[in-house]
């Protein structure tokens, strides 16, 4: 039941990230109404298909990561598509927990020092501190998660309670002038469902047990989905929506939202909490993201014995976005600008055509349902694709 629970938090933890904290941020011109509606489509969808990947692995060993799987069904184009994706998203999101993780690292040394720490030095601490975590296996991220859950939910508890009161009901009920603020938030808020990554990681840890896995997955990601909504139902209702707009437009980034909640609640309180639960949201996402890139990196080299053992992977995992964070961090940002196009590839393509394949090969016919939900499915695909282009080539706002 341990290895549920933690399994549980490990998904829920991975998915509660820098995505929740941007949320609010990009919905102020979009209202409640309609954020409710694409946060229910993309959970969906990012459920179903974590379902599709464990049906895969019905017909293969709990061991077999990811590579394996893709190499297996569709070849090597497949397992190339997969991994360039897989590596772009990983070590993008990785190098940028690591930039942030920093700065959150650095600003409280700062105030319990006394001195200036360079980002440079609080990146690698960072990346020193909380990346060996992940080179004492599943058990022990799965132990920490459980901890560093629970005190980014305790704090974000407090946030919400001190302001859930104050929601005003005409503010909830905005809705935009036109289409476009609308489409512009999906891409973005596909990316805050992205707990495909730890999916190979948690059927080897739960040693394939499929019932346990589609629980573990079904809570995993409804958690992230209920505490979303909430989250937007708070801020979204407790501030107008062209005041928020302002503030937004004059303070980028999470000072934005800060300020933002601090014109509905100016207290130190609201202060402390919410930056505990930035930071707690962060650490969580790092974690299940770096565990999953390690497995991925050690199934990539499972027949190169110098790849493939521990040290290697994790020197692997943390130095090319330590590298990236100190030397280029505009290379992993310009990446996470494209970073819902590798999701999409991962979590949506590769689980349709690996399931076909392997159900094909079993002499299985796809249910009905099965032929409705992935038409829907690749109808998201494209969407999202499109969206991410048009916002690329600045035909509609990023």
């Amino acid at each position: 039941m341990q290895k549920i629970i933690g399994s549980i938090l490990i998904v829920a933890g991975t998915t509660i990230g820098a995505g929740m904290l941007a949320m609010p941020i990009i919905s102020a011109n979009v209202g409640f109404t309609f954020m409710t509606f694409i946060l229910f489509c993309i959970w969906f969808a990012m459920y179903y298909t974590s379902i599709l990947l464990v049906d895969v692995y019905k017909y293969n060993s709990p061991s077999d990561g990811l590579n394996t799987l893709t190499f297996k069904y569709l070849g090597n184009t497949g397992a190339i598509v997969t991994a360039i994706s897989m590596l772009t998203l990983m070590y993008a999101l990785v190098s940028a927990y690591i930039t942030g993780g920093g700065d959150i690292l650095r600003t409280n040394l700062e105030q319990w020092l006394g001195k200036d720490i360079s980002a440079e030095l609080s990146a690698v601490l960072f990346a020193l501190l909380f990346g060996g975590i992940i080179a004492f296996g599943t058990k022990i991220v799965d132990l920490g998660t459980k901890v560093v859950f629970s005190i980014k939910l305790i704090f974000l508890c407090i946030v919400i309670g001190l302001l859930l009161p104050k929601i005003e009901t005409q503010y909830l009920a905005y809705m935009p002038n036109n289409s476009i603020p609308v489409l512009a938030t999906i891409p973005v808020i596909f990316t805050s469902f992205g707990f495909y990554v730890v999916i190979p990681t948690l059927v080897k840890y739960l040693e394939g047990n499929t019932k346990q896995l589609k629980l573990v997955f079904f809570i995993g990601s409804i958690l992230p989905l209920l505490l979303y909504l909430i989250w937007e139902l708070t801020i979204l209702g407790n501030i107008n929506e062209t005041v928020f707009s302002r503030i937004i437009e004059e303070n980028t980034k999470l000072e934005g939202l800060l300020k933002a909640i601090q014109q509905i609640e100016n207290s130190s309180i609201v202060k402390t909490a919410f930056n505990i639960f930035a930071s707690a949201a962060i650490l969580t996402s790092f974690l299940g993201v770096s565990m999953a890139l390690k497995d991925y990196i050690k199934d990539l080299g499972k027949n190169k014995p110098l790849i493939h053992n521990n040290t290697s992977a994790i020197l692997l995992t943390f130095l090319p976005p330590i590298g990236f964070a100190l030397f280029y961090p505009d290379g992993f940002i310009i990446a996470l600008g494209y970073a819902s196009i590798s999701l999409v590839v991962l979590a949506l393509v590769m689980p349709m055509l690996m399931l076909t394949k392997a159900q094909k090969e079993a002499g299985i016919t796809p249910p009905f349902t099965q032929k409705i939900t992935f038409s829907y499915l690749w109808i998201l695909t494209i969407l999202i694709i499109l969206l991410q282009i048009l916002m690329a080539i600045n035909v509609i706002p990023a």
